[in-house]
C-alpha cells in the first residue's frame, strides 16, 4: 500500500469514529458539548474506570465523564495507559488546532507505531484525544497524563504514582485502565499477591466503574492481537449505564454498561501489525 492510500484510509477511519461519537463538525466550528453525569454514578474526586482495550464505548465514556466534570470550571485530570514517553506530545496536541499535520506528529510516537499494537493505542483513543482538545479550545480546564512507565514487573506502581501525583485540591481525576489494573482487589488467579494499581491507590477513596456489554467486539492482544468477538459481558445489574456494585467481590464499587463493544483499530493501522503479545504478559 502506498503512502498516500494508506494517509487517506486513515482520514477516513478517523472521521467514522468521531461520527460515531458525535464529534464531526464543520471546519473551523468550535466544541460547544452537552454531556451530562451518568445517572446513579457517584462523584468522586477520582474515578477508575476498567475497560476492554479496543473498543469504541470505553474511551467515548471517558470523554463524556471529563466534559461533564468540567462543565462547571472544575479543573479536570485524564490519566491514560499510555507510555510517559508520549507526554510531550500529547501535551502540544492538547493546544493544537487539531490539524491533520498535528495529528500525525503526536501519532509519530513510538507508542502509537511500535509492532505490537494493542486497544490502547486505537482510533477510538485518538478520538478521545480529540474530543479532550475541543474540550480545552472551548474554554474547559483538561489536561492529559500518560501513566504507564511500561517497568517491567512493576507497571501498576508507576501508574498509581503518576495519578496519586495527579489527585490534588480541587481537581478531579478520570483514569482509564485495563479492567485488571483498576481493580481495587488484591490479587488474580495464580498471582494472589498482585496489587493492582487500583488496589495501590485504595488510600483515595477512588470510585471504581468496570464497564461491560452485553456482546460485539473488540480489538484485543490474547496474546495474538486481532478483532475478538464477545458473547455477553453484562457486569452489572443495569441493562444499560450504572449499576452498583460489591467492591469486595469484584474490586469495582460499580459497573456501567453500554448495548454492545465496538472493535476500534489501532491509529496507525494494521498492515504488518496483526500479531504481537499482549502487554499484561510482559
Amino acid at each position: 500500500m502506498d503512502q498516500n492510500r494508506r494517509l487517506r484510509d486513515m482520514a477516513k477511519d478517523w472521521m467514522t469514529v468521531l461520527m460515531m461519537l458525535g464529534l464531526a463538525l464543520p471546519v473551523g466550528a468550535v466544541a460547544r458539548e452537552r454531556c451530562t453525569w451518568p445517572e446513579a454514578m457517584p462523584v468522586r474526586a477520582l474515578v477508575l474506570v476498567g475497560e476492554v482495550h479496543g473498543t469504541v464505548e470505553t474511551p467515548a465514556l471517558v470523554g463524556e465523564l471529563a466534559c461533564a466534570a468540567s462543565a462547571d470550571g472544575t479543573a479536570v485530570t485524564v490519566a491514560l495507559e499510555i507510555s510517559a514517553q508520549e507526554q510531550p506530545r500529547l501535551d502540544t496536541y492538547l493546544v493544537s488546532a487539531g490539524t491533520p499535520a498535528a495529528r500525525a506528529a503526536v501519532l509519530a510516537g513510538p507508542f502509537w507505531t511500535r509492532s505490537t499494537q494493542d486497544g490502547r493505542s486505537s482510533t477510538a483513543m485518538l478520538a478521545l484525544l480529540e474530543r479532550l482538545r475541543r474540550l480545552n479550545a472551548d474554554g474547559r480546564r483538561i489536561t492529559v497524563i500518560a501513566v504507564d512507565e511500561e517497568r517491567i514487573g512493576a507497571r501498576d506502581v508507576g501508574m498509581a504514582e503518576h495519578i496519586t501525583r495527579a489527585v490534588q485540591p480541587g481537581r478531579r481525576v478520570i483514569a482509564l485502565l485495563g479492567n485488571v489494573h483498576a481493580s481495587q482487589r488484591l490479587g488474580r488467579p495464580n498471582l494472589p499477591d498482585y496489587a493492582p494499581a487500583g488496589y495501590l491507590l485504595r488510600g483515595l477513596a477512588p470510585l471504581g466503574v468496570r464497564v461491560g456489554a452485553h456482546g460485539g467486539a473488540a480489538w484485543v492482544c490474547a496474546p495474538v492481537c486481532g478483532v475478538r468477538a464477545f458473547g455477553n459481558q453484562r457486569v452489572g445489574d443495569a441493562s444499560v449505564g450504572y449499576a452498583a456494585g460489591d467492591r469486595a467481590q469484584s474490586g469495582y464499587d460499580g459497573y456501567y454498561t453500554v448495548p454492545v463493544y465496538t472493535a476500534s483499530l489501532p491509529a496507525v493501522g494494521t498492515v504488518g501489525q496483526a500479531a504481537g503479545q499482549s502487554p499484561a504478559l510482559r
